[in-house]
Protein backbone atom coordinates (compact mmCIF):
# COMPACT_ATOMS: atom_id res chain seq x y z
CA UNK A 1 0.00 0.00 0.00
CA UNK A 2 1.47 3.41 -0.76
CA UNK A 3 1.19 5.27 2.76
CA UNK A 4 2.95 2.10 3.85
CA UNK A 5 5.63 1.35 1.42
CA UNK A 6 8.44 3.51 2.60
CA UNK A 7 7.94 2.88 6.57
CA UNK A 8 8.08 -1.05 5.55
CA UNK A 9 11.14 -0.50 3.67
CA UNK A 10 12.55 0.83 6.40
CA UNK A 11 11.64 -1.29 8.90
CA UNK A 12 13.24 -4.35 6.65
CA UNK A 13 16.14 -1.93 6.76
CA UNK A 14 16.48 -2.07 10.23
CA UNK A 15 16.03 -5.69 10.36
CA UNK A 16 18.38 -6.62 8.34
CA UNK A 17 20.82 -4.44 9.75
CA UNK A 18 19.96 -6.47 13.13
CA UNK A 19 19.74 -9.62 11.34
CA UNK A 20 24.08 -9.53 10.73
CA UNK A 21 24.51 -8.57 14.46
CA UNK A 22 22.98 -11.75 15.08
CA UNK A 23 24.78 -13.73 12.76
CA UNK A 24 27.06 -16.31 14.14
CA UNK A 25 30.44 -14.87 12.18
CA UNK A 26 33.05 -17.23 13.59
CA UNK A 27 33.93 -19.58 10.68
CA UNK A 28 35.31 -21.92 13.00
CA UNK A 29 31.49 -22.45 14.84
CA UNK A 30 29.11 -25.48 13.40
CA UNK A 31 26.53 -22.96 13.27
CA UNK A 32 28.47 -20.44 11.38
CA UNK A 33 25.99 -18.33 8.85
CA UNK A 34 23.27 -18.91 10.77
CA UNK A 35 21.43 -16.84 13.15
CA UNK A 36 21.40 -16.84 16.36
CA UNK A 37 17.85 -15.92 18.48
CA UNK A 38 17.60 -14.69 22.25
CA UNK A 39 17.39 -18.16 23.52
CA UNK A 40 21.03 -19.07 22.18
CA UNK A 41 19.70 -21.64 19.73
CA UNK A 42 20.45 -21.05 16.00
CA UNK A 43 17.70 -22.36 13.80
CA UNK A 44 17.08 -23.35 10.24
CA UNK A 45 13.87 -21.33 10.40
CA UNK A 46 14.86 -18.27 11.98
CA UNK A 47 17.79 -18.20 9.52
CA UNK A 48 15.92 -18.76 6.30
CA UNK A 49 13.47 -16.25 7.71
CA UNK A 50 16.52 -13.42 7.48
CA UNK A 51 17.35 -14.73 4.00
CA UNK A 52 14.07 -13.35 2.81
CA UNK A 53 14.65 -10.30 4.19
CA UNK A 54 17.94 -10.35 3.47
CA UNK A 55 16.94 -10.23 -0.36
CA UNK A 56 14.11 -8.25 0.27
CA UNK A 57 16.32 -5.28 1.15
CA UNK A 58 18.92 -6.54 -1.16
CA UNK A 59 17.39 -6.58 -4.61
CA UNK A 60 15.61 -3.50 -3.60
CA UNK A 61 16.67 0.05 -5.06
CA UNK A 62 15.18 1.93 -2.00
CA UNK A 63 16.52 0.10 0.35
CA UNK A 64 20.03 1.56 1.90
CA UNK A 65 21.37 -2.13 1.71
CA UNK A 66 20.77 -2.41 -2.37
CA UNK A 67 22.74 -4.75 -3.85
CA UNK A 68 25.03 -4.26 -0.99
CA UNK A 69 28.17 -6.42 -0.89
CA UNK A 70 27.56 -7.86 3.02
CA UNK A 71 24.21 -8.70 2.45
CA UNK A 72 25.00 -11.07 -0.75
CA UNK A 73 27.96 -12.38 2.05
CA UNK A 74 25.56 -12.81 4.88
CA UNK A 75 22.67 -14.68 2.39
CA UNK A 76 25.52 -16.86 1.38
CA UNK A 77 26.77 -18.18 4.41
CA UNK A 78 22.92 -18.48 5.98
CA UNK A 79 22.35 -20.88 2.86
CA UNK A 80 25.52 -22.63 3.89
CA UNK A 81 24.62 -22.93 7.26
CA UNK A 82 20.98 -24.18 6.31
CA UNK A 83 22.61 -26.25 3.73
CA UNK A 84 24.94 -28.02 6.45
CA UNK A 85 21.67 -29.14 8.64
CA UNK A 86 18.99 -30.16 6.84
CA UNK A 87 18.54 -33.71 7.48
CA UNK A 88 19.47 -36.43 4.77
CA UNK A 89 15.87 -36.84 3.99
CA UNK A 90 15.18 -32.63 3.22
CA UNK A 91 13.58 -31.90 6.59
CA UNK A 92 14.33 -29.46 9.15
CA UNK A 93 14.18 -29.58 12.83
CA UNK A 94 12.35 -27.80 15.08
CA UNK A 95 14.70 -27.48 18.06
CA UNK A 96 11.91 -27.21 20.92
CA UNK A 97 10.09 -30.27 19.77
CA UNK A 98 9.93 -31.64 16.30
CA UNK A 99 12.50 -33.22 14.63
CA UNK A 100 13.07 -34.32 10.69
CA UNK A 101 9.96 -32.37 11.11
CA UNK A 102 8.06 -32.08 7.43
CA UNK A 103 5.23 -29.70 9.12
CA UNK A 104 8.26 -27.04 10.29
CA UNK A 105 9.89 -27.87 6.41
CA UNK A 106 6.12 -26.57 5.38
CA UNK A 107 6.86 -23.23 7.25
CA UNK A 108 10.20 -22.90 6.18
CA UNK A 109 9.42 -23.62 2.38
CA UNK A 110 7.13 -20.71 2.11
CA UNK A 111 9.71 -18.27 2.85
CA UNK A 112 12.26 -20.05 0.60
CA UNK A 113 9.93 -20.20 -2.29
CA UNK A 114 9.18 -16.50 -1.57
CA UNK A 115 13.25 -15.67 -1.46
CA UNK A 116 14.06 -17.71 -4.09
CA UNK A 117 11.76 -15.98 -6.80
CA UNK A 118 12.85 -12.79 -5.70
CA UNK A 119 16.67 -13.54 -6.41
CA UNK A 120 15.28 -15.43 -9.79
CA UNK A 121 14.01 -11.63 -10.89
CA UNK A 122 16.40 -9.99 -9.70
CA UNK A 123 19.83 -11.85 -9.90
CA UNK A 124 22.28 -10.53 -12.46
CA UNK A 125 26.03 -11.02 -11.80
CA UNK A 126 27.23 -14.37 -11.21
CA UNK A 127 27.72 -14.10 -7.29
CA UNK A 128 24.05 -13.79 -7.44
CA UNK A 129 23.01 -16.54 -9.52
CA UNK A 130 25.36 -18.79 -6.93
CA UNK A 131 23.53 -17.98 -4.70
CA UNK A 132 20.18 -18.10 -6.33
CA UNK A 133 21.00 -21.45 -7.34
CA UNK A 134 22.09 -22.87 -3.74
CA UNK A 135 18.60 -22.36 -2.50
CA UNK A 136 17.05 -23.76 -5.15
CA UNK A 137 18.93 -27.40 -4.12
CA UNK A 138 17.54 -26.49 -0.73
CA UNK A 139 14.41 -26.18 -2.00
CA UNK A 140 14.67 -29.15 -4.40
CA UNK A 141 15.32 -31.69 -1.58
CA UNK A 142 13.13 -30.21 1.55
CA UNK A 143 10.59 -30.84 -1.19
CA UNK A 144 11.30 -34.79 -1.18
CA UNK A 145 11.41 -34.58 2.49
CA UNK A 146 8.18 -32.43 2.47
CA UNK A 147 6.20 -34.56 -0.07
CA UNK A 148 7.09 -37.85 2.34
CA UNK A 149 6.85 -36.82 5.51
CA UNK A 150 3.37 -36.44 7.99
CA UNK A 151 2.19 -33.91 10.05
CA UNK A 152 0.41 -33.30 13.25
CA UNK A 153 -2.44 -30.82 13.57
CA UNK A 154 -5.00 -29.60 11.29
CA UNK A 155 -3.41 -26.57 9.99
CA UNK A 156 -0.40 -28.65 9.26
CA UNK A 157 -2.11 -30.40 6.51
CA UNK A 158 -2.71 -26.75 5.06
CA UNK A 159 0.89 -25.49 5.79
CA UNK A 160 2.42 -28.36 3.91
CA UNK A 161 0.27 -28.70 0.98
CA UNK A 162 0.95 -24.85 0.30
CA UNK A 163 4.84 -25.69 0.21
CA UNK A 164 4.27 -28.69 -1.83
CA UNK A 165 2.79 -26.69 -4.30
CA UNK A 166 4.71 -23.75 -3.99
CA UNK A 167 8.05 -25.76 -4.76
CA UNK A 168 6.05 -27.94 -7.47
CA UNK A 169 6.04 -24.66 -9.73
CA UNK A 170 9.58 -24.01 -8.74
CA UNK A 171 10.81 -27.39 -9.22
CA UNK A 172 8.00 -29.04 -11.87
CA UNK A 173 7.97 -32.33 -9.67
CA UNK A 174 4.36 -33.47 -10.24
CA UNK A 175 4.57 -35.68 -7.29
CA UNK A 176 4.74 -32.38 -5.12
CA UNK A 177 1.25 -31.41 -6.71
CA UNK A 178 0.20 -34.96 -6.25
CA UNK A 179 0.76 -35.08 -2.69
CA UNK A 180 -0.92 -31.17 -2.18
CA UNK A 181 -4.11 -32.48 -3.52
CA UNK A 182 -3.97 -35.49 -1.49
CA UNK A 183 -4.30 -33.07 1.51
CA UNK A 184 -6.71 -31.02 -0.03
CA UNK A 185 -8.84 -33.87 -0.77
CA UNK A 186 -9.50 -33.78 3.14
CA UNK A 187 -11.73 -31.25 2.70
CA UNK A 188 -10.93 -27.59 4.41
CA UNK A 189 -12.12 -28.20 8.13
CA UNK A 190 -14.48 -24.65 8.29
CA UNK A 191 -17.36 -24.00 9.82
CA UNK A 192 -20.11 -21.94 8.62
CA UNK A 193 -19.02 -19.05 10.45
CA UNK A 194 -15.86 -19.09 8.63
CA UNK A 195 -13.92 -20.77 12.20
CA UNK A 196 -11.31 -23.72 11.99
CA UNK A 197 -11.31 -26.45 13.71
CA UNK A 198 -8.00 -25.05 15.98
CA UNK A 199 -10.46 -21.33 16.43
CA UNK A 200 -6.93 -19.97 17.00
CA UNK A 201 -7.80 -16.06 15.83
CA UNK A 202 -3.88 -14.99 17.59
CA UNK A 203 -2.40 -17.49 15.55
CA UNK A 204 -3.31 -20.75 13.44
CA UNK A 205 -6.20 -19.40 11.76
CA UNK A 206 -3.67 -16.77 10.48
CA UNK A 207 -1.83 -19.34 9.43
CA UNK A 208 -4.57 -21.44 7.41
CA UNK A 209 -5.45 -18.29 5.74
CA UNK A 210 -1.88 -18.14 4.35
CA UNK A 211 -1.43 -21.66 3.20
CA UNK A 212 -5.50 -21.20 1.70
CA UNK A 213 -4.34 -17.95 -0.40
CA UNK A 214 -0.79 -19.47 -1.47
CA UNK A 215 -2.86 -22.71 -2.82
CA UNK A 216 -5.74 -20.76 -4.55
CA UNK A 217 -2.72 -18.96 -6.05
CA UNK A 218 -0.22 -21.51 -6.99
CA UNK A 219 -2.56 -24.65 -8.59
CA UNK A 220 -5.47 -22.30 -9.82
CA UNK A 221 -7.82 -23.07 -7.42
CA UNK A 222 -9.65 -19.48 -6.58
CA UNK A 223 -12.38 -21.27 -4.63
CA UNK A 224 -9.30 -21.29 -1.71
CA UNK A 225 -9.47 -17.98 -1.48
CA UNK A 226 -13.34 -17.96 -0.29
CA UNK A 227 -12.16 -20.37 2.74
CA UNK A 228 -9.54 -17.50 3.70
CA UNK A 229 -12.06 -14.55 2.81
CA UNK A 230 -14.43 -16.10 5.32
CA UNK A 231 -12.17 -16.40 8.35
CA UNK A 232 -10.66 -12.97 7.75
CA UNK A 233 -14.14 -11.37 7.68
CA UNK A 234 -14.89 -13.30 10.44
CA UNK A 235 -11.62 -12.05 12.37
CA UNK A 236 -13.28 -8.52 12.18
CA UNK A 237 -15.76 -9.41 15.24
CA UNK A 238 -12.51 -10.61 17.35
CA UNK A 239 -10.96 -7.30 17.33
CA UNK A 240 -10.90 -6.29 20.86
CA UNK A 241 -11.11 -2.03 21.59
CA UNK A 242 -7.44 -1.41 22.49
CA UNK A 243 -6.75 -3.23 18.95
CA UNK A 244 -5.57 -6.88 20.57
CA UNK A 245 -7.40 -9.98 19.21
CA UNK A 246 -9.92 -12.12 21.41
CA UNK A 247 -7.95 -15.27 21.77
CA UNK A 248 -9.61 -17.26 24.87
CA UNK A 249 -11.72 -19.81 23.10
CA UNK A 250 -9.01 -20.96 21.02
CA UNK A 251 -7.88 -24.52 21.79
CA UNK A 252 -3.86 -23.75 20.77
CA UNK A 253 -1.54 -22.31 22.85
CA UNK A 254 -2.43 -18.32 21.97
CA UNK A 255 -4.95 -18.83 24.60
CA UNK A 256 -2.38 -17.52 27.17
CA UNK A 257 -1.73 -21.04 28.45
CA UNK A 258 -4.55 -20.14 30.77
CA UNK A 259 -3.28 -16.31 30.99
CA UNK A 260 -5.83 -14.32 30.02
CA UNK A 261 -3.90 -11.01 30.72
CA UNK A 262 -1.47 -12.46 27.40
CA UNK A 263 -2.56 -10.53 24.45
CA UNK A 264 -2.01 -10.60 20.61
CA UNK A 265 -2.53 -8.10 18.41
CA UNK A 266 -3.20 -8.42 14.59
CA UNK A 267 0.23 -7.66 12.52
CA UNK A 268 0.67 -11.44 11.57
CA UNK A 269 -2.26 -10.93 9.56
CA UNK A 270 -1.40 -7.46 8.04
CA UNK A 271 0.10 -8.95 4.66
CA UNK A 272 -2.98 -11.62 4.33
CA UNK A 273 -5.55 -8.17 4.53
CA UNK A 274 -3.17 -6.20 2.30
CA UNK A 275 -2.52 -9.12 -0.38
CA UNK A 276 -6.32 -10.13 -0.09
CA UNK A 277 -7.76 -6.45 -0.65
CA UNK A 278 -5.28 -5.81 -3.48
CA UNK A 279 -5.92 -9.15 -5.38
CA UNK A 280 -9.50 -8.80 -5.02
CA UNK A 281 -10.11 -5.19 -4.91
CA UNK A 282 -11.81 -5.44 -1.33
CA UNK A 283 -12.14 -1.87 0.44
CA UNK A 284 -12.82 -3.53 3.77
CA UNK A 285 -9.83 -5.66 3.99
CA UNK A 286 -7.68 -2.32 2.84
CA UNK A 287 -9.36 -0.78 5.50
CA UNK A 288 -8.13 -3.17 8.11
CA UNK A 289 -4.52 -3.41 6.76
CA UNK A 290 -4.36 -0.21 7.30
CA UNK A 291 -5.91 0.00 11.03
CA UNK A 292 -3.24 -3.02 11.62
CA UNK A 293 -0.47 -1.20 10.08
CA UNK A 294 -1.19 2.33 12.07
CA UNK A 295 -2.01 0.66 15.45
CA UNK A 296 1.54 -1.41 15.01
CA UNK A 297 2.85 1.73 14.10
CA UNK A 298 1.28 4.02 16.57
CA UNK A 299 1.85 1.63 19.69
CA UNK A 300 5.86 0.97 19.04
CA UNK A 301 4.76 -3.09 18.74
CA UNK A 302 7.12 -2.55 15.69
CA UNK A 303 5.97 -2.45 11.54
CA UNK A 304 4.96 -5.67 9.58
CA UNK A 305 7.98 -7.12 8.21
CA UNK A 306 6.89 -8.29 4.51
CA UNK A 307 8.77 -5.75 1.82
CA UNK A 308 8.99 -9.54 0.45
CA UNK A 309 5.42 -9.19 -0.32
CA UNK A 310 6.08 -5.82 -1.93
CA UNK A 311 8.96 -7.46 -3.94
CA UNK A 312 6.24 -9.91 -5.37
CA UNK A 313 3.07 -7.92 -6.01
CA UNK A 314 3.76 -5.49 -8.81
CA UNK A 315 1.80 -2.34 -8.56
CA UNK A 316 1.50 -3.08 -4.43
CA UNK A 317 3.82 -0.22 -3.50
CA UNK A 318 1.80 2.06 -5.93
CA UNK A 319 -1.42 0.59 -4.49
CA UNK A 320 -3.86 3.57 -2.83
CA UNK A 321 -7.18 2.26 -2.42
CA UNK A 322 -10.05 3.77 -1.12
CA UNK A 323 -11.13 2.60 2.91
CA UNK A 324 -14.04 1.39 3.68
CA UNK A 325 -15.54 2.28 7.25
CA UNK A 326 -15.05 -1.40 9.41
CA UNK A 327 -17.87 -2.54 11.67
CA UNK A 328 -17.36 -1.57 14.95
CA UNK A 329 -20.52 -2.19 16.50
CA UNK A 330 -22.13 -5.77 16.32
CA UNK A 331 -23.82 -8.59 18.46
CA UNK A 332 -22.27 -12.71 16.72
CA UNK A 333 -23.38 -15.59 18.21
CA UNK A 334 -20.89 -18.22 16.65
CA UNK A 335 -22.47 -21.57 18.17
CA UNK A 336 -20.65 -24.07 16.96
CA UNK A 337 -17.66 -21.77 18.61
CA UNK A 338 -20.15 -21.48 21.10
CA UNK A 339 -18.61 -17.94 21.93
CA UNK A 340 -21.05 -14.45 21.97
CA UNK A 341 -19.45 -11.17 20.94
CA UNK A 342 -20.85 -7.66 21.27
CA UNK A 343 -19.01 -4.58 20.69
CA UNK A 344 -20.30 -1.22 20.76
CA UNK A 345 -17.10 1.24 19.84
CA UNK A 346 -14.57 0.90 23.17
CA UNK A 347 -16.99 -1.67 24.49
CA UNK A 348 -16.85 -5.55 24.33
CA UNK A 349 -18.38 -7.95 26.01
CA UNK A 350 -17.74 -11.54 25.43
CA UNK A 351 -19.59 -14.53 26.60
CA UNK A 352 -17.67 -18.12 26.64
CA UNK A 353 -18.63 -21.49 26.94
CA UNK A 354 -16.46 -24.37 27.62
CA UNK A 355 -14.38 -22.35 29.68
CA UNK A 356 -13.80 -21.37 33.40
CA UNK A 357 -13.62 -17.54 31.98
CA UNK A 358 -17.30 -17.11 30.80
CA UNK A 359 -17.81 -13.69 30.80
CA UNK A 360 -15.37 -10.68 29.23
CA UNK A 361 -16.13 -7.03 29.64
CA UNK A 362 -13.15 -4.73 28.26
CA UNK A 363 -13.17 -0.54 27.76
CA UNK A 364 -10.38 0.36 25.82
CA UNK A 365 -7.45 -1.23 27.50
CA UNK A 366 -9.07 -2.39 30.55
CA UNK A 367 -10.61 -5.88 30.80
CA UNK A 368 -12.11 -7.61 33.31
CA UNK A 369 -13.41 -11.23 32.66
CA UNK A 370 -15.42 -13.53 35.60
CA UNK A 371 -15.27 -16.89 37.18
CA UNK A 372 -17.21 -19.10 39.42
CA UNK A 373 -16.47 -21.39 41.86
CA UNK A 374 -17.74 -23.61 44.68
CA UNK A 375 -15.90 -26.28 46.97
CA UNK A 376 -18.53 -28.35 46.12
CA UNK A 377 -16.11 -32.22 46.20
CA UNK A 378 -13.74 -30.08 44.49
CA UNK A 379 -15.81 -30.68 40.77
CA UNK A 380 -17.24 -27.55 40.85
CA UNK A 381 -15.54 -24.89 38.70
CA UNK A 382 -18.41 -23.36 36.31
CA UNK A 383 -17.97 -24.06 32.57
CA UNK A 384 -21.05 -24.07 30.74
CA UNK A 385 -21.00 -26.53 27.90
CA UNK A 386 -23.76 -24.58 26.09
CA UNK A 387 -24.96 -20.73 25.45
CA UNK A 388 -28.48 -20.49 24.69
CA UNK A 389 -30.61 -17.06 23.81
CA UNK A 390 -33.74 -16.24 25.20
CA UNK A 391 -35.07 -13.14 24.04
CA UNK A 392 -32.56 -10.68 25.14
CA UNK A 393 -31.02 -13.13 27.85
CA UNK A 394 -28.19 -15.60 27.28
CA UNK A 395 -28.55 -18.32 29.43
CA UNK A 396 -25.38 -20.69 30.65
CA UNK A 397 -25.53 -23.33 33.18
CA UNK A 398 -23.36 -26.24 35.11
CA UNK A 399 -24.18 -28.90 37.23
CA UNK A 400 -21.48 -30.68 39.45
CA UNK A 401 -21.52 -34.17 40.86
CA UNK A 402 -20.89 -35.80 44.20
CA UNK A 403 -21.35 -39.10 45.70
CA UNK A 404 -19.04 -40.94 47.73
CA UNK A 405 -18.24 -45.31 47.49
CA UNK A 406 -19.58 -48.46 49.37
CA UNK A 407 -17.31 -51.09 50.56
CA UNK A 408 -17.85 -54.47 47.79
CA UNK A 409 -20.53 -55.89 48.56
CA UNK A 410 -18.57 -59.14 47.07
CA UNK A 411 -15.48 -58.75 48.62
CA UNK A 412 -12.55 -58.71 46.35
CA UNK A 413 -10.31 -61.15 44.53
CA UNK A 414 -7.59 -58.97 46.04
CA UNK A 415 -6.39 -56.51 48.69
CA UNK A 416 -4.44 -54.23 46.43
CA UNK A 417 -5.95 -51.14 46.06
CA UNK A 418 -4.25 -50.63 42.97
CA UNK A 419 -5.65 -54.09 41.53
CA UNK A 420 -9.57 -53.86 42.47
CA UNK A 421 -11.88 -52.89 40.24
CA UNK A 422 -13.90 -50.12 41.47
CA UNK A 423 -16.29 -49.60 39.08
CA UNK A 424 -17.91 -52.50 41.02
CA UNK A 425 -18.57 -50.61 43.98
CA UNK A 426 -22.02 -49.22 44.67
CA UNK A 427 -22.20 -44.59 44.64
CA UNK A 428 -24.13 -43.74 47.53
CA UNK A 429 -25.53 -40.12 48.86
CA UNK A 430 -25.11 -38.96 45.35
CA UNK A 431 -25.41 -35.12 45.19
CA UNK A 432 -25.69 -32.38 42.86
CA UNK A 433 -24.94 -28.72 42.65
CA UNK A 434 -26.20 -26.68 39.45
CA UNK A 435 -25.50 -22.77 38.99
CA UNK A 436 -28.03 -21.20 36.31
CA UNK A 437 -26.91 -17.73 34.70
CA UNK A 438 -29.19 -15.63 33.16
CA UNK A 439 -27.07 -12.60 31.41
CA UNK A 440 -28.21 -9.22 29.57
CA UNK A 441 -25.76 -7.35 27.37
CA UNK A 442 -26.45 -3.72 28.05
CA UNK A 443 -24.97 -1.19 25.97
CA UNK A 444 -22.75 0.20 28.38
CA UNK A 445 -21.96 -3.66 30.35
CA UNK A 446 -23.75 -6.61 31.23
CA UNK A 447 -26.14 -7.73 34.06
CA UNK A 448 -25.56 -11.52 35.68
CA UNK A 449 -27.85 -12.93 37.45
CA UNK A 450 -26.31 -15.73 39.44
CA UNK A 451 -28.71 -18.92 40.56
CA UNK A 452 -27.22 -21.88 42.70
CA UNK A 453 -30.25 -25.26 43.41
CA UNK A 454 -29.20 -28.43 45.07
CA UNK A 455 -26.50 -28.70 48.02
CA UNK A 456 -26.66 -26.39 50.37
CA UNK A 457 -23.83 -24.62 52.23
CA UNK A 458 -21.42 -24.57 50.17
CA UNK A 459 -19.25 -22.08 49.61
CA UNK A 460 -19.18 -19.95 46.88
CA UNK A 461 -17.08 -17.05 45.06
CA UNK A 462 -17.36 -15.00 42.02
CA UNK A 463 -13.87 -13.89 40.59
CA UNK A 464 -13.74 -10.58 38.73
CA UNK A 465 -9.95 -10.58 36.93
CA UNK A 466 -8.50 -7.38 36.16
CA UNK A 467 -5.58 -5.83 34.10
CA UNK A 468 -2.90 -6.11 36.12
CA UNK A 469 -1.90 -2.43 37.14
CA UNK A 470 -5.48 -0.95 37.32
CA UNK A 471 -6.41 0.74 40.46
CA UNK A 472 -9.25 -0.36 42.12
CA UNK A 473 -11.37 1.09 44.79
CA UNK A 474 -14.42 0.22 47.19
CA UNK A 475 -16.59 1.63 49.81
CA UNK A 476 -13.84 1.85 52.57
CA UNK A 477 -10.63 0.43 50.50
CA UNK A 478 -8.25 1.96 47.38
CA UNK A 479 -6.12 -0.63 46.05
CA UNK A 480 -3.10 -1.06 43.34
CA UNK A 481 -4.01 -3.51 41.14
CA UNK A 482 -0.42 -5.73 41.26
CA UNK A 483 -0.82 -8.49 38.93
CA UNK A 484 -1.38 -11.78 41.20
CA UNK A 485 -2.53 -9.63 43.82
CA UNK A 486 -6.16 -10.19 45.18
CA UNK A 487 -8.75 -8.44 48.19
CA UNK A 488 -12.02 -9.71 49.05
CA UNK A 489 -15.11 -7.04 48.78
CA UNK A 490 -17.31 -6.82 50.96
CA UNK A 491 -20.30 -4.53 50.09
CA UNK A 492 -21.10 -1.67 47.36
CA UNK A 493 -20.13 -1.10 44.07
CA UNK A 494 -16.51 -1.69 42.79
CA UNK A 495 -14.51 0.56 40.50
CA UNK A 496 -10.99 -0.28 38.62
CA UNK A 497 -9.73 2.15 36.43
CA UNK A 498 -7.03 1.95 33.92
CA UNK A 499 -5.97 5.70 32.38
CA UNK A 500 -9.84 7.30 31.90
CA UNK A 501 -11.29 3.37 30.94
CA UNK A 502 -13.36 2.49 33.87
CA UNK A 503 -15.59 -0.70 35.27
CA UNK A 504 -17.53 -1.01 37.94
CA UNK A 505 -19.09 -3.97 39.19
CA UNK A 506 -21.44 -5.51 42.00
CA UNK A 507 -22.63 -5.26 45.23
CA UNK A 508 -20.07 -6.51 46.68
CA UNK A 509 -20.81 -9.44 49.28
CA UNK A 510 -18.20 -11.23 51.72
CA UNK A 511 -19.42 -14.40 53.65
CA UNK A 512 -16.04 -16.08 53.88
CA UNK A 513 -12.87 -15.76 53.11
CA UNK A 514 -12.26 -19.21 51.40
CA UNK A 515 -10.99 -17.87 47.85
CA UNK A 516 -8.10 -17.97 46.14
CA UNK A 517 -7.14 -21.33 47.63
CA UNK A 518 -10.44 -23.02 47.19
CA UNK A 519 -10.27 -26.54 46.35
CA UNK A 520 -10.93 -27.63 42.34
CA UNK A 521 -10.76 -23.81 41.22
CA UNK A 522 -8.39 -22.65 38.57
CA UNK A 523 -5.34 -21.37 39.45
CA UNK A 524 -5.38 -17.61 40.24
CA UNK A 525 -4.31 -15.51 37.42
CA UNK A 526 -0.44 -14.04 38.09
CA UNK A 527 -1.03 -11.57 35.00
CA UNK A 528 -4.48 -9.82 36.64
CA UNK A 529 -5.39 -8.19 39.73
CA UNK A 530 -8.43 -10.35 41.24
CA UNK A 531 -11.48 -9.12 43.25
CA UNK A 532 -13.44 -11.71 44.93
CA UNK A 533 -16.98 -11.72 46.24
CA UNK A 534 -18.41 -14.86 48.50
CA UNK A 535 -21.20 -16.61 50.16
CA UNK A 536 -22.40 -20.17 50.37
CA UNK A 537 -24.98 -21.95 48.28
CA UNK A 538 -28.05 -21.53 47.57
CA UNK A 539 -28.11 -18.21 46.17
CA UNK A 540 -30.11 -15.87 43.94
CA UNK A 541 -27.68 -13.01 43.40
CA UNK A 542 -27.81 -10.11 40.60
CA UNK A 543 -24.80 -8.17 39.77
CA UNK A 544 -24.03 -5.50 37.39
CA UNK A 545 -21.13 -4.52 35.49
CA UNK A 546 -20.94 -1.32 33.75
CA UNK A 547 -18.75 1.27 31.88
CA UNK A 548 -20.18 4.20 32.67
Amino acid sequence: MKKHYSEIVKACDRNVGNYMKMTVTDSNDANFGGVQGADGMVTPGASIGCVLGYASSYYNADSEYYRDADVLLFMNNALNYTKSIQREDGTFDLLISNFYSAPDTGFIMHNMVRTYRIMDMHAETEREKIVRDKLYSIIEKASIGLRDGGFHTPNHRWVEAAGLAMAYNITGDESLRDMALMYLAEGIDIDENGEFTERSPGIYNAVNDNALIILANELNKPELYEYASENLRMMFSYIEPDGSVFTQNSVRVDKGEGKPGKSFYPVNYYFLYLRAAFNRSDNEFAAMADRIFTSALGSGRGIPGVLWLYMLEDGLSSYDPELSELPDEYEVHFKPSNIVRKRNGNLSVTLLGNSPNFLFVQKGNLRCYLRLCSSFFAVAQFSADEIRKNGNTYEMEFTALGSYRWPFETPPETNVWEEMDHSKRKSVNKLELTYKLKIEITKDGATLNVKTEGCDRVPLKVEFVLTGGCTVKGDCFIAKGKPGYDITAGSGMIEASLGLDRITFGPAFMKHGYDSLMRGSAPQDKNGFTVYFTDYTNIDRTIEISTK
